[in-house]
This record gives C-alpha cells, structure tokens and sequence, in this order.
C-alpha cells in the first residue's frame, strides 16, 4: 500500500475518482429538492409604527386611547415580507381592540390582528392598548353663523337662513359642558348676489376654542341675502299702437303697479317713476287680453323686481259719436298781446272708442286749442289741437282756424 501511495500516477488516479465520487453526491443532493431556493430558507424582517383601531358601542360610549400608536415587527421570508411592504398582498394588516365586553373606566386591552398571511412572525410592541371608556353624552344646539369679510361698496347682507338650524352634539359629559357654541363661518367678502354655501360646523367654548365632539349632522346649507341699496317707485308704460280697425280698448289694468329698483344709491334715488316696456294692442282679439311683459333692467340699475309686467287689456268693438260746440282755447299769447279766432270760435268734433267710454263724455272732457307762442301781432292760420279722454281717438274734426293777434 506504501507502495501505491508513493506512486505519482496512482495518487492522480485516486485524486480523480475522489473528485468525480464528490460531484456526484453534490448534484445528487439537489435533485432530491429541484425546488428548494436557499434564499427562501432565511429570515427578514419589517418594521413600522401603526394606529390600533377601538371597536365599541359608539352610541353607548366615548372612548379616548392613551397609546396612540404601536410599534410592529413582522419576521418571514424575504419574498412575503417584500409583498407586506409593498402593499401587494395587503396593507400591513389590521390591529385592533376588542372593547364591547367593557364599561365606563380605564384599561389595558390586548391587541389583536387580523389580515396577514400564514407563515409571518407578527410582535407587537407594546401588547396591550391603554383607553378609556366613557358615557357618551348628547345635547341640541342651534346653529350660529359669523360672516367673514365685508359684502361690495354698496351691499348688504341680511340675515342667514340656515338648514338646518340645530344640530345634536355628543361626546363625554365635560366634553359636552365645554361646548357654548355650534357656529358655521361664511365668507361674504365682495359679495354682490346671494350666498348659498354648504358650510362646516364647528364646536367651540366660551373663549372661542375648538371642542372635539360629535356633531350631526357636520354641515349646513347657509343662504345669506345680499341686496343692494333700493327704492320702490310706480311702473308706467307706453302705448305704442291702437286696436284694429273697428275695435277700440275699454280698459287696461296694471296689475304690476310698483317696481323695486336695485343699484347705487345715488342712481336709484333720482327715480320718482320708471319706465316700462312698450305696449302693443294691434293684434290683440276681442275680450279680455292678459298681457305680460320683460321690463328693461336700465344700464346702471343692478336689478328690478319684479321683473316683468303684468296687464290685462279689454278689446271692444269700437263706435263713434259727435260732439258740438267745442270751444277752442288760444295759449301761448305773449305779453302785451291778445287773439281771437276769426274763422271759427267753436268747432265741432268725432270721437272713436269704446261704447261705455264714450256714453260717459261730455263736452267739457274734451280740450280743442292752438298755441300761439312766440306768433307776432297780425293774422295767422294755425293747427288746431285736441285733448281727448283715454282710449279715445280724433277722427273727424277741423284742423285749421285763422287767429288775429293785436296789442292790448
């Protein structure tokens, strides 16, 4: 055997079988576990901070937690601690307490778990969350609200209409005693219209502090009312045509008598009466017409209401009836100077329109005259004039007289 061992060619050859008998049982190893992955085979670990969620009766109790947050480590394999961090198979998992077993008073409650998958070392740091339970109080409180800012030049607000206006406040019995107002803040800064907002509610002490109580509901609808400087004056219109032929109107009643002018203040008090829409009787029929109207918003006038007018115009057919011995008025002399009609002192005239009208006339409802303003001594021929009652028209009558103007 010394003799073998001393030989170099031997040694070689046993060296080369021992290598070869090696490697065999090396790649036989892992063929009896094809699967198996050394790194999977170690540990990793994952830690971070977390919030413990308390369930209880919330309509029975306030629950105040004295550990506000918990440290976890999570210990497995690399490939599942990897998922867990990056929020793959789940977000880290769920930790709570389980408080519906107790009452009023302060303890120390085991933390449990739920949502991580088998396989995952779970520690929690520490075990136990430390709360306090409480009786949960409640009360009614209206609603206040505080404007912020200053509406624009000219505006005002009015007071908030708020909905709902009261709300219930819960929470611990000094939680509840603490609170002296539920306020909504609104921003009304260069406000010009109306303020209709869904506002947060807000719970506050005496000294203006925040209270953390239960408010419900936590909102409310807010309208502010924001007007500008206004007057209210009379509507008028203006009659632009007349009824067809052989019909005539009896009466027309505004029903929109007055009108609130919205704007500056300055502009709205130089209105004593405003102007409405034209009004067109051509194509009315027969009978009662209601009639409305968009009344025209002028250029420096914010608004008006209300915004249109409202009339109802009777059509009747029309008749005609003469009147005699009008006398005719002569106006417009100037000083020093007197006239007289030389063709004719008295004319006589035909008057078209409603039957109950015009059965109503008398000579004395109609006004003939010329105006002699700035006419010299001397004769002169000028149009005759007529002053007729509403709804009434001139259809026949003479339209021309001769004056004679001398000094006095």
């Amino acid at each position: 055997m010394d003799k073998w061992l001393k030989n170099n060619n031997v040694v070689k050859v046993l060296s080369l079988i021992l290598a070869i008998m090696l490697w065999m049982v090396v790649n036989m190893g892992q063929k009896t576990n094809p699967s198996l992955n050394p790194i999977e085979q170690t540990e990793n670990t994952y830690i971070y901070e977390t919030n413990v969620i308390p369930k209880y009766n919330e309509e029975l109790y306030v629950v105040d937690v004295l550990t506000k947050r918990v440290t976890v480590i999570l210990k497995g394999s690399p490939n599942i601690i990897g998922q867990l961090r990056d929020g793959k198979i789940f977000d880290k998992g769920q930790f709570f307490v389980d408080l519906t077993p107790y009452k009023k008073g302060t303890y120390d409650v085991p933390i449990q778990y739920t949502g991580f998958p088998r396989g995952i070392d779970i520690e929690i740091q520490p075990r136990t969350l430390k709360v306090k339970i409480e009786e949960k109080h409640r009360i009614e409180m209206s609603i206040l609200v505080d404007q912020l800012g200053k509406a624009a030049e000219g505006f005002q607000t009015g007071e908030p209409i708020v909905t709902p206006t009261k709300v219930h406040i819960a929470g611990t019995k000094d939680e509840v005693e603490a609170v002296a107002f539920v306020k909504a803040f609104i921003n009304v800064e260069n406000a010009n219209k109306m303020i209709i907002e869904q506002v947060p509610l807000h719970a506050l002490d005496k000294k203006g502090n925040p209270v953390k109580v239960e408010i419900t509901p936590q909102t409310a609808e807010v309208k502010i009312p924001v007007t500008s400087p206004y007057k209210i004056v009379p509507l008028t219109y203006k009659m632009i045509d007349e009824p067809k032929t052989g019909l005539a109107i009896e009466s027309i009643d505004l029903k929109t008598k007055e009108v609130t002018l919205y704007g500056p203040k300055d502009t709205v008090n130089k209105y004593e009466v405003y102007q409405g829409p034209n009004v067109s009787v051509a194509n009315l029929p027969l009978g009662k017409n209601f009639v409305s109207l968009k009344i025209p918003v002028a250029s420096e006038l914010y608004k008006i209401e209300p915004d249109q007018i409202q009339l109802e115009i009777t059509i009747v057919k029309s008749k005609k009836k003469d009147f005699e011995n009008i006398p005719i008025d002569l106006n417009g002399l100037g000083r020093g100077l007197k006239g007289k009609v030389i063709s004719s002192r008295n004319t006589r005239i035909t008057l078209e329109g409603a039957p109950k009208i015009l059965d109503l006339l008398q000579n004395d409802d109609i006004q003939a005259f010329v105006d002699l303003t700035n006419l010299p001594p001397g004769e002169h021929e000028v149009e005759v004039q007529y002053n007729v009652p509403l709804y009434t028209k001139v259809i026949n009558a003479i339209e021309k007289v001769k004056v004679q103007i001398v000094k006095e």
